[in-house]
């Protein structure tokens, strides 16, 4: 079987002095010289890969839930070092991410979400502002939002394969179906809909939540389904029953999106985190092996099963 080289990956990355110079200014990292390190840092920068064996028993309170929203919805159809360059300021709008504050801060200053609008800019700024301002509302209230999700997973895991939770996860968070929500009653909530947020959005979530997982985005779908062709096939088929009979749900968009989050997870290599993984594919994508430019590079190895 085929699975992602990472060192190779990695190298790729960095091989190109004009490229690897403005991955280090967009991820604010240092150049070593040394791919796999800088690759590391670059990971690293994201901030979504700390070992789970570190928290293990630290639920996260609202606040931390709020952050892990707040920066999904900030990385939305806009570059993330144009993202960095406003961090400051975006934290400061945000409370440092106290959502109870910043609600009141958002009920006695009306501009506040226009300036967080401002500060995100681009095509969905505006969009943004108003999610992070509802996920504030939200958490505001008697819920315990992280405790709840975990219930939700466990509850999820039920049903399906273990490397399956985390998708179907993002999946039903991003469009929760009224058939799928009456299995799975939000508690203290209306509903379990993540505000302003879709499969993908809910993905990069949970991944701020540091759960692991492949965001199915253009630049993962595009590399997995030109050198996994099979891989996607044969997952496909799979999503299609998860979305159906498990999400209750059968739209093109949801199935593919299941699909390609499985694919991703499916090719990762064994004791690599799938959110590196990720993370390393997509800067391929957006930086090297960009949409009809792709080289004949092979970026997989292959491995014999067990």
């Amino acid at each position: 079987m085929r699975i992602l080289d990472i060192e190779k990956i990695s190298e790729r990355l960095f091989e190109c002095p004009e490229v690897r110079q403005k991955l280090c200014r967009d991820y604010c990292i240092e150049d070593t010289g040394n791919p796999i390190d800088m690759a590391a840092r670059l990971v690293e920068s994201l901030g979504q890969t700390h070992p789970q064996k570190n928290e293990k028993g630290d639920r996260k309170n609202n606040s931390m839930v709020f952050r892990a929203a707040a920066l999904a919805l900030a990385s939305n159809m806009r570059k993330w070092s144009r993202f960095l360059d406003r961090r400051g300021e975006f934290e400061s709008l945000l409370e440092n991410y106290n959502h109870v504050a910043f609600s009141n801060a958002v009920n006695s200053d009306r501009p506040r979400i226009q300036k967080v609008a401002e500060c995100l800019g681009g095509q969905t700024g505006r969009k943004d502002a108003e999610a992070i301002k509802k996920w504030a509302f939200l958490l505001g209230g008697d819920v315990e939002y992280y405790g709840a999700l975990e219930e939700l997973q466990n509850n999820i895991s039920k049903f399906v394969r273990p490397e399956e939770v985390v998708p179907v996860l993002a999946a039903f968070l991003g469009s929760p179906k009224k058939r799928a929500e009456e299995k799975w009653p939000p508690c203290g909530m209306k509903t379990w809909k993540t505000p302003g947020m879709g499969m993908i959005l809910a993905s990069e979530f949970l991944r701020n939540l540091h759960w692991e997982g492949f965001k199915p985005d253009r630049h993962i779908k595009r590399l997995l389904l030109k050198w996994f062709p099979e891989v996607v096939e044969k997952k496909s088929a799979r999503a299609d029953y998860l979305a159906r009979h498990i999400l209750c749900g059968r739209s093109k968009e949801l199935i593919e999106d299941i699909t390609f989050s499985l694919v991703g997870v499916a090719v990762t290599p064994v004791g690599c985190n799938c959110t590196k993984a990720d993370n390393l594919v997509w800067a391929l994508g957006a930086y090297v092996e960009t949409k009809k430019k792709e080289s004949d590079t092979v970026y997989w190895k292959t491995i014999s099963p067990e």
